[in-house]
């Protein structure tokens, strides 16, 4: 037999691995009923929570009215209070009441006001708590990105607030939104911290309903991969966990709804991924799961306690058990008093397939039928629905519009009124600053009038002093100049005589040959050649030394130190330019080498040459720098 319309059936009769909201048993509702008649010492903030939570436990149990008063009597309560954390726990608590009665504008509106009155208050646990019914009002809605985003927003706000409850509850929201984006890795992960914070919390509800979703998050991994068997038995082994825990905590909350969903998960385990042999395990915890739901009254177990037996008697080949099984269901489910027209419909095209397998087209047809016909009063319920969600959303909407333009107008009378305040501020310093200001122009007019004559004063003294200055320099180049020409003159006349006097000198030289070595005026006339030739040699090292020398290096050393350097030191600058060494110019200058030395230490540092620097080096480029302006 082919097994895949027993698991479509499964899936069209709504079997479930999330987690589902457990009743609290009445020894927590007389504890909280204490509490808001005033016969604990309680205060006043205590009181008014109790009353949100005792509502929510009168909402599970059906008790809408006695919810509604109550939650009438806190918001009461909370107008007297400043803080608006009080408003904002009882309005998103009213959002859960009026979703559980289908009320999706009355819930929208409670939302909106829960916001509001979070908005003034600095209590991050009421700002987180109203968070997180806000994203879940948009996770009922179906707008898991709207909603993944406020539960991520929730945990924030909730963060080092010992809020473990919410956290478990936020992180089993996120886990059902990865569930629906196919996501079991993520799903996985928002599980496994839905359970680590419920633990926290130490809170049986949040507890077991963690469990559940645990089974759930490995089932779904199994079934992507089936080559893991550890997967299965890790759901197995949570759903075990979920009963054994339901049991030990019978006390403390009433666990029945969610034992018969984990019961019926794990008859689902043995049929779908289990051999025969534990068909009768399965059976035990089927029977366990169908009493549950007749007793809490939940049609959900009921229909699939059956549907599951049905999944049994169509693996046998038995269409006809299977039948009678599904029959069986739907005539419980239409006896019991919360009717659900959704597993009806599921319950009738399962029945219709089962007929359709079994060869018998004319009553599949049949059942069809009655599918189509509660699925079209589904269809309108849920086009009512939705059209109630597109209203919801349009006030919420409009509403929001709303608030956003009254928040600007009075952003925009704040800014109006610090205007005109500082307006009036300026207007007053204005005529109060007014004469002096007058006066502070006329004295900075003054000082700016002085400032001005000073400065063209101290401009023309300094321009003064560079005429001045340019004027020195050209006298002393002109001077140079002068001198140099003198020199040279000197040097012609000197080059005459020097001409004439070798010419005495040769005809002495040829008279020398003609007398006896031995003769007195031999030795006299070879003293006077050889003292003419020492004056020849002289006389060719001042020639060349005055041909080297020009009046614009000079000039250029002068205008480098500042006009520091002596005769001296310009004298030596000279001899340093014509590629004399240190013991030359000694011995040119008949002095020691040592003062050479000392010599040249001065002029560097009345060059503002470094001590790395060469000065032999400065003074030659120094020189072929001038040589080239001059040529030029």
């Amino acid at each position: 037999m082919n097994s895949n319309l027993f698991w479509k059936f499964l899936t069209i009769i709504g079997l479930s691995f999330l987690s589902f909201q457990v009743v609290a048993q009445s020894l927590v509702i007389d504890s909280l009923s204490r509490i808001v008649a005033g016969q604990n010492a309680v205060s006043k903030s205590q009181r008014i929570e109790a009353m949100g939570q005792l509502a929510r436990l009168m909402v599970l149990s059906d008790r809408f009215e006695e919810a509604h008063k109550l939650l009438d009597e806190a918001k009461r309560d909370s107008w007297k209070e400043k803080d608006g954390k009080h408003e904002a726990f009882t309005y998103a608590t009213l959002t859960y009441l009026y979703m559980q009665q289908d009320s999706l504008v009355k819930a929208v509106e409670m939302i909106d006001s829960a916001v509001w009155y979070a908005d003034r208050t600095e209590d991050k646990k009421t700002k987180g708590f109203v968070k997180l019914r806000e994203g879940w009002l948009d996770y009922i809605l179906g707008d898991d990105e709207l909603a993944y985003g406020k539960m991520l927003e929730a945990l924030r706000l909730l963060e080092g607030e010992d809020a473990h409850e919410y956290e478990s509850n936020i992180y089993h929201h996120l886990a059902g939104i990865s569930a629906r984006l196919n996501d079991p890795a993520k799903q996985l992960h928002y599980t496994r911290l839905c359970m680590d914070a419920a633990l926290k919390s130490r809170n049986p509800d949040a507890i077991i309903n963690s469990y559940l979703s645990m089974g759930s998050s490995y089932l779904t991994r199994y079934r992507k991969d089936n080559s893991d068997k550890s997967l299965l038995d890790s759901s197995l082994y949570y759903n075990k966990l979920l009963l054994s825990y339901a049991d030990s905590n019978d006390e403390r909350i009433a666990l029945k709804s969610t034992k018969g969903i984990g019961a019926l998960n794990i008859a689902n385990l043995f049929l779908e991924f289990y051999p025969k042999s534990y068909r009768d395990s399965a059976e035990i915890y089927l029977v366990q799961a169908l009493e549950i739901g007749r007793q809490v009254d939940y049609p959900e177990i009921i229909a699939n306690s059956y549907g599951i037996r049905s999944g049994f008697a169509m693996k046998d080949g038995d269409y006809k058990k299977a039948e009678d099984l599904l029959k069986s269901a739907m005539l419980e489910i239409s006896e019991r008093p919360k009717t659900n027209l959704l597993v009806q419909s599921r319950i009738s095209n399962a029945l219709a397939e089962v007929n359709e397998k079994n060869g018998d087209p004319v009553q599949a047809l049949a059942y069809y039928k009655d599918y189509i016909s509660i699925y079209k009063e589904i269809f309108n319920k849920e086009k009512a629905s939705v059209i109630q969600q597109l209203d919801a959303r349009y006030k919420s909407e409009k509403k929001e519009i709303e608030l956003e333009a009254t928040k600007k107008e009075a952003q925009l009378a704040k800014k109006l009124n610090y205007i005109y305040i500082l307006f009036i501020l300026a207007f007053a310093f204005i005529l109060f600053f007014v004469y002096r200001s007058y006066r502070f122009r006329l004295k900075a007019s003054a000082q700016h009038q002085l400032l001005l004559e000073r400065a063209k004063s101290r401009a023309e003294l300094e321009a003064q002093l560079e005429a001045e200055k340019n004027t020195r320099l050209q006298t002393e180049r002109e001077l140079m100049k002068e001198r140099m020409e003198r020199l040279e003159r000197e040097l012609l006349a000197g080059t005459l005589h020097a001409e004439e006097k070798n010419r005495l000198v040769d005809g002495l030289r040829a008279r020398l040959l003609t007398l006896d070595q031995k003769d007195p005026l031999h030795r006299q006339l070879e003293k006077i050649v050889s003292r003419n030739t020492e004056i020849d040699k002289g006389y060719k090292h001042i020639k060349s030394d005055i041909a080297e020398i020009r009046p614009e290096f000079i000039a250029r050393l002068q205008e480098k130190s500042k006009q520091s350097l002596t005769r001296l030191d310009l004298k030596y600058c000279s001899y340093i330019l014509m590629g004399q060494t240190n013991k030359e110019i000694a011995a040119r200058l008949n002095v020691d080498p040592k003062s050479i030395r000392m010599a040249r230490y001065r002029i560097k540092q009345k060059l503002n040459l470094e001590k790395a620097e060469s000065l032999d080096q400065y003074i030659v480029e120094l020189g072929s720098a001038v040589s080239r302006s001059v040529d030029l």
